[in-house]
């Protein structure tokens, strides 16, 4: 190895040709590929930053304003030892502009050892507990809950499902979007999921800006051109036909992911709205992050394996470009893995692993020699100058990179364990309010209706009391 390393270093110097030395024109070859490959799939991912940039429907029209409510929705809450949370959630709901009898709430208190289910019998909800040791996890107590609701069997008379998780908060004209958006047409609906302590400390921003990159930049950048978005596991929208024909049937650690492949799988693309949000906590400890985001690399990697292929093999069959990028995009982690891995090569055996290709645009185009080192900064830092986001939180874009980084070990540690299928549950403890939000400027009222007036409204006409089912 150390005599073909010292002959590729004085072919690459003498700048001979090929084929006098098969050694480094295999080498070559295999680097070229390897750049391509690199720069490809960098491009494919910086092009949807660009498209992102636009707020406006480009593919489509998009007709959301003054829309009658018409629908019915179940609002569906799992919660998992939820105690401490869940009571603002549902007085939150409770204070949405929507009228009150095309809506209720149902909580699934899946696996508690707390009073989760006691608290929520508190509100006006439906609380349902359930108990199932050997299948645990958020996929299958939604499934529950949407069995028991009679979604899937077509027996209830909702015209949709919204799920939440327990710990987040939600603008009070969420429904009226959701509505909106079904009257559109649209069948499976992503909200924008916004964060409910960003400005604690430096995990808890950088995660916060992990999310709003991935609402502006991955999820709007692809609805406003035509392409699937993909759920995000709360303030998502499913309409009862879609559930009917579609079940719901994950088994993996990111059932929302895995059920907009599955979607996709029937023609039915995820759509994405900003015109309303969810406030999610995130974690406070950095331990806790990488916890929380080990489970979702386990689950992103579980369905690549399981439906990528089919999904890539169906997409050329048809032509169909949604299906297409839908696959690609999956393979972002295992990018950041494979770039990881060469980048180490290239550090260690230079002689026998460079990036040609790279290394001449490095050379001759200088602006990306000063671009390329601060994209990691200059993509949060774009969603500052694009949208309404607390400025507190913007001193901590200077350790995005820290954050971001630590994917790389999250990820090999997760292909690792891929068959460790245990969900690993995210403990929370912000029991913020919106009016908490709306002092904090983390939320804005979204409507000229005041808090005061809609729980006026609510209490005028209340929905009547549920017993558990």
């Amino acid at each position: 190895m150390k005599q073909a390393t010292e002959q590729c270093k004085n072919y690459i110097r003498r700048g001979a040709k090929p084929t006098k030395s098969y050694w480094c024109f295999y080498m070559n070859t295999i680097n070229y590929i390897i750049d391509s490959l690199l720069i490809l799939y960098s491009l494919y991912y910086l092009s949807f930053v660009l498209l992102g940039l636009i707020d406006r429907k480009v593919v489509g029209e998009e007709k959301t304003e003054g829309v009658e409510a018409k629908n019915k929705f179940a609002v569906v809450i799992p919660a998992h030892n939820e105690e401490r949370v869940i009571s603002e959630l549902l007085m939150n709901l409770g204070e949405l502009n929507y009228p009150s009898s095309l809506y209720d709430v149902f909580v699934v208190a899946d696996n508690c050892r707390d009073s989760t289910a006691k608290v929520a019998g508190r509100h006006d909800v439906t609380v349902m507990e359930r108990t199932n040791q050997d299948k645990t996890g958020k996929g299958y107590a939604l499934k529950y809950g949407f069995r028991r609701i009679g979604l899937m069997e077509g027996s209830s008379d909702y015209d949709a499902v919204v799920v939440f998780d327990a710990d987040n908060l939600v603008e009070e004209n969420f429904l009226r979007e959701m509505n909106s958006r079904l009257e559109n047409g649209e069948q499976i609906i992503q909200a924008y999921v916004d964060s409910k302590n960003p400005v604690d400390n430096w995990v808890t921003a950088t995660f916060s800006m992990m999310f709003w990159i991935n609402d502006r930049y991955t999820l709007l950048s692809r609805y406003n051109v035509g392409l699937s978005a993909v759920l995000m596991g709360t303030g998502m929208c499913i309409s009862s036909e879609t559930l009917r024909s579609t079940g719901w049937d994950t088994n993996t650690l990111t059932e929302d992911l895995e059920y907009s492949i599955q979607a996709l799988f029937r023609g039915v693309k995820t759509t994405f709205t900003k015109g309303t949000k969810v406030y999610d906590e995130k974690p406070v400890s950095f331990l806790a992050s990488c916890k929380q985001r080990l489970r979702w690399a386990r689950g992103q990697l579980s369905v690549l394996v399981q439906y990528v292929p089919r999904l890539l093999y169906r997409s050329f069959r048809e032509k169909n470009p949604v299906q297409l990028d839908a696959g690609l995009r999956l393979f972002q982690m295992p990018f950041i893995m494979f770039y990881f891995f060469i980048t180490l090569l290239r550090w260690t055996m230079p002689g026998l692993f460079t990036g040609p290709i790279f290394n001449y645009v490095m050379s001759n185009v200088e602006i990306f020699g000063v671009v390329l080192p601060l994209m990691p900064f200059i993509i949060p830092s774009s969603l500052f100058l694009r949208d309404r986001l607390p400025g507190s939180a913007f001193k901590y874009v200077l350790l995005f990179p820290v954050f971001m980084y630590s994917w790389i070990a999250i990820l090999y540690w997760a292909l690792f364990t891929l068959d460790n299928d245990q969900w690993l549950h995210t403990s929370h403890f912000r029991s913020l309010s919106r009016e908490d939000l709306i002092a904090n400027d983390l939320i804005t009222i979204v409507n000229t209706q005041s808090v005061g007036e809609t729980r006026a409204k609510n209490l005028a006409a209340p929905r009547p009391m549920k017993t558990p089912m």
